[in-house]
């Protein structure tokens, strides 16, 4: 049976530096070359949900106002214009900020919030570059 789903599109700016402490600098500048130090990006994430109860009445599965209300209030608003590296999830000095990280952490933070209102996470994807991104299926 086919699953109804909506997704909604965010953008944010902000910096990393690809590290790993338990490495030395020059395996870090080995492994991750130019991306070892401080660098910015325009980031694009792309949110699908579905819900199994969707709303007959006013036919929406989640009204995009609210979606874009959680994913702005835990994501956008707490990365847009930081040093990821200073975010409490990366305190773990070997968690490297890698996109593939980070697309694990923000469905780890949505799934519960977006289940408040009967949501399911189905599918995270998230463009470090514009031709290069991380996807997170349910």
């Amino acid at each position: 049976m086919p699953t109804l789903t909506v997704t909604k599109e965010f953008e944010w700016d902000c910096a990393h530096q690809l590290h790993d402490e338990l490495l030395s600098n020059e395996d870090n500048k080995a492994i991750f070359g130019d991306c070892n130090n401080v660098h910015g990006h325009t980031y694009k994430m792309f949110v699908t949900v579905s819900n199994a109860n969707m709303d007959l009445k006013n036919g929406m599965i989640i009204n995009f106002k609210l979606l874009k209300s959680i994913v702005d209030e835990f994501i956008v608003d707490r990365f847009d214009h930081t040093l990821l590296n200073n975010d409490p999830l990366y305190d773990d000095k070997n968690r490297v900020t890698t996109c593939e990280h980070m697309v694990y952490d923000i469905w780890n933070i949505l799934k519960p919030e977006l289940l408040k209102f009967g949501c399911k996470l189905e599918k995270i994807k998230l463009y470090e570059t514009p031709g290069s991104y991380a996807e997170l299926v349910r």
